[in-house]
Formats: C-alpha cells, structure tokens, sequence
C-alpha cells in the first residue's frame, strides 16, 4: 500500500505535496466566471472562503493575503498545515487552519457559512465516504449563490490512462521497504517494463503510451500524490453534477474560460452536435466525449438565478482589468484540438495597446471601450476578446484594495523574495490589484529585491544579482548559453536587467507588487 495507516486514512504521506499555486481559486476570477457565465453568484469583496485539502497552503496564503475576508484551510497532513501557517505568519494572517480530516473538520461547531468553497483535484483521491462529508458540508455551510470550485480527473479522457495508474500502484507496492523516493523509481521501472515488453495494451493504447512515457518529466512528489493513494475516483460529468445537485448546486462554467471556445476544440459536426444539446448536464456531457476530456475545473454556485441581459452589461462594463504581462509577450494566437487559430489584429492590437497604456493602469470596460482604436469596434468583440486575454492567462480580473491589503501583500512578498536567496522558492508574489498571485520568475524576484534595496541602474541591479549567484554558484544564462566569467555573467544580467526596469517595474506599480 501506498499510503501510511492511522490518521491519513488512505491518503499519499511519505512525501509532501508539491507547493502549486492555483489562480482559479482567486475569488475574484471566481466571480467573474459567474458575470460571464450570466449567472448571479455571490462573492463579496472579504468573502468567507474556505479551501478543502489546500496542500500547502500557498493558494490559500496568497488570496488571504490579497483579499479582505476571513480564510479557512483543511488538510491532513501536519506538515502542509505548518507550511501554511509560515506562510499567513509572514503577513500576520488571521488563517483558521486544521490538520484534520474533512469529516472531524465538518463535526466542529464553530464554522461559520461560506461564501466559497474550493477542492482542487480532492475529488479524485479522497473515499467515498469523505465525498459524501464534502457534499453534507456544502449543502449545510455554504450560502445561497455561494460558489464552489471543483476541479477533478474525469472521463473519457482517463479511460485509456488508468491502467497506467494500476501498473504503477503494482509497482510500488512490490517493494514495500526503502525510502519513499526509491520505491517511486521501483514503480516507474515496473511499469516502463510492462510498457517495452512488446504487449497488446500499449501497442493498442497510444494515448496510454505517451502518458506512461511523460511520467519521467514529473517528480516523485507528484507521482506519489497523484498516483499512488489509496483512492482514486475519475467519474463523469454527469455523476459528479448529480452528487452536488443533493447539496442544491448547479454548474454555471468552467474556471479555464478557453473551454467555452468551442472553435478552437470541435470540429462543424461537433458543434452541431453541441448545440442541439439543451439539457446543460446532457450538453457538459457529450462535449467531454467530444474532446476527450481528461480534467475539468468546475464552478458550481448554490440557489442562483440568471442575470437579466441588461444587469451582465452593466456589471461587465463597470468590471475592470489589469496586464500581468508586457505586449511583447502576448501570443495573438488561441491553440485547440482544432489547431491555432490567429486573433484578430483589428481587435485585439488597439485593445492590448489600450490595456498597456497609461503605464499598465487597470481599466473598466467602459474605459477601454473609448480608448482609441477600441470605440470603432462592435461592444460584443471588445467582451469576447476580453473574456479570452482572461483565459490566456495574460489578462485578470481587478478589484479595489485597502492600505491594509497593500501591507499583508507586501509582508508576504517580501518572504517570497527572501526565499529567492535561501529557499526554498516561491514562484507567485501576491498582488493586492488582482487578489491573487502573479507568476514571477527567480530572476524577476532577484531584480526586484535589488530595487526595493535601492539598486537603480542595469549595472547596480546586475552587480547585486551577482552577488547572489556567486554564493549560490549559479551562473547567467543568455540566448540559451551559459556565461562564464564575471564580465560576461554581469553583461548578461545587465541585458535582462534593462528589460527588467523597462517593462517590469511599471507593470509591477500597476499591480501594487512595487
């Protein structure tokens, strides 16, 4: 068995988790799938927000930080619990964390209502009688027009592919001494035995195939989560829908906006199909056999009504929008089943441009829509473009923020550039514009811990880079090729240096990182 007896009840724990972070879960993101989605869900700006097997909690610390509100996590591993509550104490953050399982958690009688709940991927690896906890949870904390986020490995898209999670499960379990890591290889080398011995099933299974051969590009901490609990659970739509239809939710959309692009994943007799298909759990259904869906990030909402057509225009033209990235890296280009498909320059260059001006400044849709070259275009375009700069990740949804969110944001930033000298890394420093976290690379980080020290010029923020690199032994890379000497190694932070207080630090300011 993969999973250690007792208080872990079944769940992977000879390895922490990895420590992910997930923007779906950002609560103002979640409220935006519900504007488009024409469905009036309720997600105040300090939200109850709870997160049901957080892992370590980065997700969680980061939107605590961001956001006003009161923050609850679960998880039953003490170690991830202990991580979370390092991370809240960088910013003073009031978490409400237990390192119990879902139903000692649910027996407390001090748990308020929720307005969000969110499980990424718990669904899959969790028993039975825990689901049935999470759905009794829910129907009984969450608030009319709450809203749940339920992210889950699902079929068709698993058919083909579970066998590769029984041969690793038979792998690991045949060799039962050892550390957790040396068992991991034993079970990868099992499999990728079974899989070159010339059998019927990989030859037969391409998509098996290729899965098994990718899991050597993943780590053990990964494999051993995902893979190797005790149980695995990958349903349909319409079982998961039908489970959380007892807790009086409805499905409103997906947290990834690019699934509602049906043009860039289904063929014209796919679509035909799809929208002959009323029923919306009929309709969720056939799509996932459509493009052989092998995960989705679900939003759910309790007890909600539609939004009139005028009440969606209102609230999407007073909804503003922030660039997390530069222009120059924006790739006019949406990537399907169906191939790529280029976006229109006529659209979406007087928009990108109308978003970057003004030094990144976040913008209504009511201001974008007079900004030059944007107000010749039709309302609907300006949306739909919108809707999908939100779903390449290179455009979020932005809020108002207090002075005491600036400071918890810049707390807890400040550990994560600590952690860019020590370890180890953090990848997302919190931005109190978005409520979430923004992808920011070491170097990045390094960059930005040599400004706010002072460092002005390419060559005083490439001489305190330097100087980390060094005690680390690491070196610069530039065009993919590693620098040498210090001249050269200075050269080269110097040239991402330039880039860094060009185009960075005014898109940080906008963001409130600087």
């Amino acid at each position: 068995m993969s999973a250690t007896p007792g208080d872990n009840q079944g769940h992977y724990a000879e390895l922490e988790y990895t420590a992910g972070y997930y923007h779906e879960l950002v609560p103002a993101h979640l409220r935006f799938c519900g504007l488009i989605a024409g469905v009036d869900v309720a997600v105040p700006e300090a939200p109850t927000y709870l997160e049901l097997g957080m892992g370590q909690g980065v997700s969680l610390a980061v939107h605590a930080a961001a956001n006003l509100g009161d923050y609850w996590g679960v998880d039953i591993n003490p170690a991830h619990v202990a991580t979370a509550r390092e991370l809240a104490a960088s910013f003073n953050g009031a978490l409400h964390l237990d390192a119990r399982s879902f139903e000692a958690f649910a027996a407390r009688d001090d748990l308020p209502l929720f307005d969000i709940i969110t499980l990424h991927g718990v669904w899959s690896w969790v028993s039975d009688t825990s689901r049935r906890v999470i759905v009794d949870l829910i129907r009984d904390r969450l608030k009319p027009r709450g809203v749940v986020y339920l992210s889950y490995n699902c079929q068709p898209g698993w058919a083909s592919r579970s066998p590769v999670r029984h041969l690793l499960k038979l792998g690991h379990a045949a060799r039962p001494g050892g550390d957790a890591e040396g068992r991991i290889e034993a079970a990868l080398e099992f499999m990728e035995d079974v899989a070159a011995a010339d059998g019927r099933f990989f030859a037969d299974n391409r998509p098996a195939a290729s899965h098994a051969a990718s899991l050597r590009k993943v780590g053990a901490q990964y494999i051993g989560h995902e893979y190797l609990n005790a149980d695995w659970h990958v349903p349909y739509f319409s079982e998961v829908a039908q489970a959380l239809a007892e807790a009086d939710l409805g499905f409103v959309t997906s947290a990834r906006l690019l699934d509602r692009v049906n043009a860039i994943h289904l063929p014209p007799a796919s679509l035909a199909l799809l929208d002959r298909q009323k029923d919306t759990v009929l309709r969720e259904s056939v799509r996932d056999f459509l493009v052989n869906q092998q995960f989705r990030p679900d939003v759910f909402a309790k007890a909600t009504r539609t939004l009139s057509p005028s009440e969606k225009a209102a609230r999407l033209d007073a909804q503003a929008f922030v660039l997390i990235c530069g222009l120059d890296e924006i790739d006019f280009q949406l990537t399907g089943a169906q191939g790529e498909v280029v976006l229109s320059e006529t659209t979406y260059g007087p928009l990108a441009v109308a978003l970057a001006n003004d030094d990144f400044r976040p913008k209504t849709t009511t201001e974008l829509m007079a900004a030059s070259g944007v107000s010749t275009l039709r309302r609907s375009d300006v949306i739909a473009a919108l809707i999908n700069l939100v779903g390449m990740g290179v455009l979020r949804p932005a809020q108002a923020f207090t002075p005491e969110i600036r400071a918890r944001c810049d707390a807890c930033n400040r550990l994560v550039l600590d952690r860019a000298v020590t370890g180890p890394h953090l990848k997302h420093m919190a931005s109190p514009v978005t409520g979430g976290g923004i992808l920011t690379p070491r170097s990045a980080q390094l960059f930005l811990s040599a400004w706010l020290a002072g460092a002005r010029t390419t060559g005083e923020i490439a001489h305190s880079v330097w100087q980390v690199f060094e005690t680390t032994n690491e070196r610069a890379v530039r065009n993919g090729h590693e620098a040498v000497t210090p001249e050269d190694n200075l050269a080269a932070i110097g040239h991402m240096a330039r880039r860094f207080l060009d185009q960075t630090v005014p898109l940080y300011r906008a963001l409130a990182i600087l």
